[in-house]
C-alpha cells in the first residue's frame, strides 16, 4: 500500500500551484533545507518582482501587506506618508525573522524586469517555535510587482492588511 502525499509534498505543491517552476522549487526547498526548515509547517507569502535589491523586496513587502493606522486620521493623510518614512523596515524585517521564520529567497533567474523573490515563513533552526500564525493571517495577495521606483507618498505601512 502505497503513502499518501507527505507534508513537504504538499508545500511544494502549494509553491507549484502558485506558479514557481520545478527548477525554481527545488532551488527553493534546498534553500529552506539548508536553513533547518520544518518544511511540513512553511507558509508560502508573497513572489515578488524587483529590480533593485532584497533589501528593496524586502521594503516592497513590508509595504504592500503592513499599513499604519492612526485614530482620526485618514489613510490619504500626509501625516500618514510622513510616519510610513520613519519605520524602521529592516528592524520589521529581523522581527518577521526572529519572530515568524520569514525568508526571503532569491530565485536563481533574473528576467528582464529584474529578479524575483520568494517570501515564505515558518519554524527553522534560527526560529524553532513561530509566534501565533493565525495573527499574521497568512497573505491572500500571490504576486507583488514592482516595475517603477515606488514613490514614498504612495508606501503603506505597518498594521497587517488582510
Amino acid at each position: 500500500m502505497g503513502k499518501g502525499p507527505t507534508q513537504e509534498q504538499a508545500f511544494e505543491f502549494i509553491l507549484s500551484k502558485r506558479g514557481v517552476s520545478e527548477k525554481d522549487i527545488g532551488w527553493v526547498l534546498s534553500k529552506l533545507d539548508s536553513q533547518e526548515y520544518v518544511l511540513d509547517d512553511c507558509h508560502y507569502m508573497a513572489r515578488i518582482l524587483s529590480k533593485e535589491s532584497e533589501t528593496d523586496a524586502k521594503e516592497n513587502f513590508i509595504n504592500r501587506y503592513f499599513t499604519l493606522n492612526m485614530k482620526g486620521v485618514s489613510s490619504e493623510n500626509k501625516l500618514n506618508n510622513l510616519f510610513q518614512e520613519c519605520i524602521d523596515k529592516k528592524k520589521i524585517w529581523t522581527l518577521l525573522e526572529k519572530n515568524f521564520g520569514a525568508i526571503c529567497i532569491k530565485l536563481p533567474d533574473a528576467s528582464i524586469n529584474g529578479e524575483t523573490y520568494l517570501f515564505v515563513c515558518g519554524p527553522n533552526k534560527k526560529c524553532p517555535e513561530v509566534t501565533n500564525t493565525d495573527s499574521f493571517g497568512l497573505f491572500s495577495q500571490d504576486e507583488i510587482k514592482k516595475p517603477r521606483k515606488q514613490n514614498p507618498l504612495e508606501m503603506s505601512s505597518l498594521r497587517l492588511a488582510g
